[in-house]
């Protein structure tokens, strides 16, 4: 063996033995293992960093900008809707919201027993046991995240949904969503799991307008959340996941899927059996079946246009719609119903005559308190979307006498047996045209006193007695009275301007009233000179019951007591207008005293009725919006006093009022005159002559003076006849009631 023979060869170094290779089931176990410890790995980081976060507080929040209070959760409540109710606090009669936009405040405990477990199922299942967070879907989601360099993938919680929602907003980012996360925690560890599910549940969208349980119960259903069964508790909890998408209205195959979800979801977690969940499943939801669609609350659109009105000067427009104010109205819902099928039955009965539309409003002359108002006879009525009870300002006729008359008795210049005569009048101030008015029958009737003046509704001692009194006396007194009157102009309604600018047609309606506002003089003089302010609201509460608004009732004097005694004694003897209107009138109410008056436009465009009781002051309008006139003789009496007795009688039945008046006032005297028993104030008596008139103001024109007594106008079956000193004319068949009547 040579030497190199002997030398020893480098070693060869074994190959390793193969090793089978695996199967695709042992690599498919492998990676999830892998994904598991990833996900675990990520979720304690994920913990780590959180607890980390929270404990550094500010330290760490500094790098992202400052993390918002929690407790702005319950600071900044949600806009929510003003829910308006009538007077018992049991009839909802309006729902005040932006558009696209309902929202109602409601407690967990309200929300029923299916909801918030539909909610907790599908949307967060360990919401009852996790901090906030819930650190394996984060890490979960993170890990996705990450693959992508984007927010791709959601892992929040119930508390982070209502974080992002409402602290931090939703944009796509790592510090936002390292933010949500940190306040997430924060909450969870200062408000109960209960209050954090009452706010997301308040909170949530479930589209079509709707923004929380309740409305969508409302919007969806027209039921409260607590009157939800399984079926659609469960298709509400799967809406927010995409109300668009999922929108039952408009893809119900796809919500109806998501259902589906979600009642599997409640069975995985114990809170429903399989049975109900495939009964629930079963149920059909699809329309006409149940009532899926929002909905129009318009019981009384006249009375909740002007609350709303009312409230938003005492709340401001935005709190009336999104401050979630609980208005209890004064509104009497079975008087609201008798009032408007009374306006509209009126126009369908007199609709040969001309006549569209017509309003009311009604109160209680003792509070103030709106009971009725009726802004038209119906929305598809020409003119129905005017609210005529309260605008625009129409002529009130003859109905205005009321005012002026009044204010002649306050001013003492006048008493209710005063002469008046009705003879040719012509009025020319300086630098104005002459103005003449005339009778409604173009005639003169000689002297009258002044309640049958009244009664009668003759315009040419009305406008005697005006400029006797002072038409600025009048106007201040209607305005003390609630019902000033509007001087329009350009379209342009004004009720500010001087009293001494009006001229004499005002007591003959020529300047612009409303119901509204005369039903407030109405009920002024019905509360024995006392002026409650037209009030519709009787308590106004925020969400949780605490009270914003009450009403403190008062009430100011405006005429005194002895003088609304006088003139409600004029007003409700018909004795006073039986020389014109017969013995028997709708404004006698039976068994029952009231004080009534009507009135009518020249152009027969307005016809009016304005009375009361101790109890109720009522004002009708008729008409047309447009002006345009109704048929000839179409006046207050025909049209608008059948309207108000009907009403009236209702009402106080409704009431359970009977027979109501008054005792006279202390200041009142009572004394015999012409034949009846008058009332006078301290300081007049039967005897007082009607004041001297303005130096332009011309009477008799070839008639005879009032001192001497002019002639009564004389026609078939007319008489006239002289008593102490006053003169009386009737053309009705028997007795007229008037005093003296020859005829009787």
């Amino acid at each position: 063996m040579t030497e190199s023979q002997q030398q020893p060869q480098p070693s060869i170094p074994a190959r390793p033995p193969v090793r089978p290779r695996a199967s695709a089931f042992h690599r498919a176990q492998h990676a999830a293992w892998m994904r598991r410890r990833v996900l675990r790995i990520g979720a304690l980081c994920t913990l780590g960093l959180l607890l980390v976060g929270s404990l550094a507080g500010c330290a760490v929040a500094a790098g992202f900008g400052t993390l918002p209070n929690a407790d702005s959760l319950v600071a900044r409540p949600l806009p929510s809707d003003t829910l308006v109710y009538d007077r018992t606090g049991t009839v909802l009669i309006a729902d005040l919201h932006p558009p696209g936009y309902q929202h109602y405040q409601e407690p967990l405990g309200a929300m029923g027993r299916y909801l918030p477990a539909a909610t907790v199922a599908i949307e967060d299942a360990n919401f009852w046991n996790e901090p906030g967070v819930d650190p394996v879907s984060m890490a979960r989601a993170g890990w996705t995240d990450l693959r992508a360099h984007a927010i791709v993938e959601g892992g929040s919680t119930i508390t982070q949904q209502l974080v992002k929602r409402r602290l931090v907003g939703s944009d796509r980012s790592f510090t936002r969503k390292f933010r949500e996360a940190s306040l997430a925690m924060r909450i969870s560890s200062d408000f109960s799991k209960r209050q954090i599910l009452e706010m997301y549940l308040n909170e949530i969208s479930y589209g079509n307008a709707a923004y929380g349980a309740a409305a969508a119960a409302r919007i969806y259903f027209h039921v409260e959340p607590a009157h939800l069964d399984l079926a659609q508790a469960a298709l509400l909890a799967g809406l927010p996941q995409d109300p668009t998408l999922l929108n039952p209205l408009r893809h119900l195959d796809a919500a109806r899927a998501r259902q589906k979800q979600v009642l599997a979801a409640m069975v995985r977690d114990h809170a429903v059996t399989q049975e109900q969940a495939d009964a629930a499943l079963a149920e059909d939801l699809s329309p006409p079946a149940h009532l899926f669609g929002p909905t129009v609350l318009d019981l009384a659109p006249g009375f909740v246009a002007w609350l709303s009105g009312q409230l938003a000067d005492r709340f401001g427009r935005d709190a009336v719609q999104q401050g979630g104010l609980r208005v209890v109205s004064t509104l009497d819902w079975s008087l609201e119903q008798l009032a408007q099928r009374t306006i509209t039955d009126a126009v369908r009965e007199n609709h040969w005559r001309n006549l569209t539309d017509g309003a009311l409003a009604s109160i209680d002359p003792r509070t103030g308190q709106v009971l009725a108002l009726v802004g038209s006879a119906g929305p598809d009525v020409p003119g129905g979307q005017f609210d005529m009870a309260v605008w625009p300002p129409r002529n009130p006729g003859s109905s205005f006498k009321i005012l002026t008359y009044t204010a002649a008795i306050e001013s003492r210049r006048y008493t209710m047996v005063t002469p008046i005569p009705d003879v040719p009048l012509t009025v020319q101030a300086p630098g104005d045209k002459p103005y003449q008015p005339k009778n409604y029958d173009l005639g003169y009737h000689g002297t009258c006193q002044l309640q049958a003046c009244l009664g009668n509704s003759l315009n040419v001692p009305a406008v005697e007695v005006e400029l006797g009194t002072g038409i600025a006396d009048v106007v201040n007194q209607a305005r003390r009275l609630g019902a000033p009157p509007y001087r329009q102009s350009s379209g342009h309604y004004t009720d500010g301007d001087p009293a001494s600018s009006f001229t004499p047609s005002l007591t003959l309606g020529g300047y612009g009233e409303t119901p509204l506002q005369m039903a407030s003089a109405a009920s002024a003089r019905a509360a024995q000179g006392v002026l409650h302010q037209p009030e519709g609201v009787l308590r106004a509460t925020d969400v949780s019951g605490r009270v914003r608004y009450r009403p403190s009732g008062d009430g100011r004097q405006a005429v005194s007591a002895g003088t609304a005694y006088i003139v409600s004694q004029m007003l409700s003897d018909a004795g006073n207008r039986t020389a014109i209107f017969g013995r028997s009138t709708p404004l006698t109410l039976a068994g029952r005293h009231a004080a009534g008056k009507t009135g009518t436009t020249d152009d027969f465009s307005d016809a009016w009725t304005v009375g009361y009781t101790p109890s109720l002051a009522t004002a009708i309008w008729m008409g047309n919006t447009s002006f345009k006139p109704m048929a000839t003789d179409t006046d207050g009496m025909v049209v608008a006093a059948p309207a108000w007795h009907r009403f009236m009688e209702g009402a106080l039945d409704d009431l359970q009022k009977g027979d109501e008046w008054y005792q006279p006032p202390p200041e009142v005297q009572a004394q015999w005159a012409g034949g009846r028993q008058a009332w006078f104030l301290p300081g007049t008596n039967p005897g007082m002559a009607a004041p001297s008139l303005p130096s332009y103001v011309h009477l008799g024109g070839g008639w005879s003076s009032a001192a001497g007594g002019a002639p009564a106008r004389k026609g078939p079956g007319c008489r006239s006849w002289t008593v102490q000193g006053a003169s009386y004319w009737s053309c009705t068949a028997g007795d007229s009631g008037l005093p003296g009547d020859p005829g009787s």
